[in-house]
């Protein structure tokens, strides 16, 4: 897409030194046994026993992650379905030099600090032709910036950073010394656990390297938010990448993307998920890891990027949209439906699958080729005597206000395009080309629920059940709390085991009281507690029972310290 030239008023800021990380034979003691090093960090804190010891001031194990529930019987898993806003909470603008007279699309971040929502997104903006709607020739500006109070009404501030179009007055961010011309994605996290304030801010975001003619993805750092400075290094390095976030997991910092690998045989992948990875945001690792794929056609032909017919098969696009909880990452994956013709009416749709991962890396998806938020669920808005499918973007802006998890996402009409190669850039001309930021909403954590089975043809109704956690050793010097985010409390009993599975004697019927729905109904074992288990490995047993009136459904485990 063709990115217009603006100018910057922004001055550089000196490149930040490295940061240099601690290993953790200096904070344990180079002679210190795995067990010792568990017992150490597990004095103030939480330790997954297996893998690379961390500790977790906070642990959830959600109903949707195997991994944190591994073992269960006579119980089936029910996704939630998300309460999805039809109406776009920010659409394109409608100012003739706005950068998003097009679209607003949500290759981007919201954040929710202080009672205040902030967004940074990829704005696209026609730059020649007519009014917005129309045919005309149209270009990516730099990243947009808005900011709402109650994350549906946005307002989009005057920053005055950048000139587009012949004007200073808009909502585009300068990044850098030397202009970015055009940025085709962008990620945001906020780092309180880096020391320096001027690095408070991080993003990744995308821009066309027209020497090499492929999207690469660079990095930036700022105090606020608003005033950004580029880092030397970029985190996909001169390789292919389009983002699909940025985040922070286990102390490291991956960027999720979608890049054009290969599989068996030296055969071009489709679209499939991989991520960077960085220990400080300065220097990145220069070979990417597998994160999440999806099979690749078994034919002799018509798999790749694009491929050639029968290249009707579901792609991952843009890679994972990932957050961190602490123990785990929680995603969406864009499931590119890879339908010929591509553009315009009935070619290519995009839904949005769930997926967790427990290293930042790997991520499994939950209901395969289920998807959680479907096109037709989020639409583009319609267009008169079309029918337009609908793009879906994941993001990293999933998080909780309050008891409700928020999930914004972006949609994009699918319309035609028109190619046409130039000297310089590929420039594109369609017409109704459109995009905007989409929120659906679903109950605090609830993703999906764990319920005994019901009816089936070979098995009948279950009356009961169970679930086992994984092991995890309690904290030494704290005190542990463990409380449920569930329905129909009543029929469900918690129980402790030791690593092995054994019963620990006092606390096989821990129960919660109050409502019958909560989302922090705490679970006490009668004279029993959990600080006498201070420093032991346990495992958590929660066993389901159905009787008259009661069908209780686990969404969380959560564990912390009082």
């Amino acid at each position: 897409m063709k990115s217009p030239a603006f100018t910057s008023r922004r001055s550089f800021l000196p490149a930040f030194a490295l940061a240099s990380g601690l290993a953790l034979a200096s904070l344990l003691g180079s002679r210190i046994s795995a067990a010792e090093g568990r017992a150490a960090l597990s004095e103030s804190g939480f330790v997954l026993p297996s893998g690379s010891p961390t500790r977790f001031e906070r642990l959830i194990f959600l109903a949707v992650d195997e991994r944190s529930l591994p073992i269960r019987d006579n119980l089936a898993l029910f996704l939630s379905k998300p309460e999805v806003i039809r109406a776009p909470v920010l659409a394109p603008a409608t100012s003739p030099t706005a950068p998003d007279n097009s679209a607003a699309h949500f290759n981007g971040t919201v954040i929710y600090e202080d009672g205040r929502y902030r967004m940074w997104y990829y704005a696209i903006g026609y730059v020649s032709g007519t009014a917005r709607g129309k045919s005309g020739e149209f270009g990516i500006s730099p990243v947009c910036y808005a900011e709402s109070s109650d994350g549906i009404n946005w307002t989009r501030p005057n920053l005055r950073q950048v000139e587009w179009r012949g004007t200073w007055d808009n909502n585009c961010l300068a990044i850098g010394p030397e202009p970015i011309l055009g940025s085709n994605c962008c990620s945001v996290i906020r780092d309180d656990e880096d020391p320096r304030p001027e690095r408070r801010y991080k993003m990744a975001f995308g821009f066309q390297d027209k020497a090499r003619n492929m999207s690469r993805a660079g990095t930036a750092v700022s105090p606020d938010g608003i005033h950004w400075t580029r880092l030397p290094a970029d985190a996909s390095g001169p390789n292919f990448a389009e983002i699909g976030s940025l985040y922070k997991h286990g102390g490291k910092y991956y960027l999720n993307s979608q890049i054009r690998g290969w599989g068996e045989g030296d055969r071009p992948e489709g679209r499939q998920a991989y991520v960077w990875i960085s220990t400080d945001f300065e220097t990145w690792l220069p070979e990417p890891a597998a994160s999440f794929k999806v099979p690749e056609p078994i034919a002799s032909s018509g798999y790749g990027t694009h491929g050639l017919p029968p290249a009707n098969y579901t792609q991952v696009h843009l890679g994972v949209g990932a957050t961190s909880l602490g123990n785990v990452a929680i995603g969406l994956w864009g499931m590119w439906n890879n339908r010929i013709p591509n553009w315009g009416e009935g070619g290519i749709d995009c839904h949005l699958g769930l997926v967790v991962s427990e290293d930042g890396i790997h991520f499994d998806e939950v209901a395969k080729g289920i998807p959680y938020i479907r096109s037709d669920e989020s639409p583009a808005d319609p267009v008169p005597g079309k029918n337009y499918p609908t793009i879906l973007h994941q993001s990293n802006s999933m998080f909780n206000v309050g008891n409700q998890t928020l999930i914004f996402h972006g949609r994009w009409r699918n319309v035609d395009f028109q190619k046409l190669k130039g000297a310089v850039r590929m420039q594109h001309l369609a017409e109704n080309y459109w995009g905007a930021v989409a929120l659906a909403r679903l109950p605090r954590d609830r993703w999906g629920a764990l319920a005994l089975a019901g009816a089936n043809p070979w098995s009948g109704v279950k009356t009961a059940g169970a679930v086992w956690t994984r092991a995890l050793t309690l904290p030494a010097s704290a005190v542990s709390r463990l409380t449920l985010n569930a329905s129909d409390l009543a029929g469900l009993r918690i129980e402790v085991a030791d690593d092995n599975f054994r019963s620990i004697q006092g606390f096989s019927d821990g129960r919660a009281s109050g409502a019958s729905d909560q989302f922090d109904a705490e679970i006490k074992w009668g004279s029993a507690s959990l600080a006498d288990l201070a420093g032991r490995t346990v495992r958590f047993r929660v066993h389901f029972k159905r009787s008259e009136g009661t069908y209780p459904r686990l969404y969380a485990l959560n564990l912390s310290t009082k």
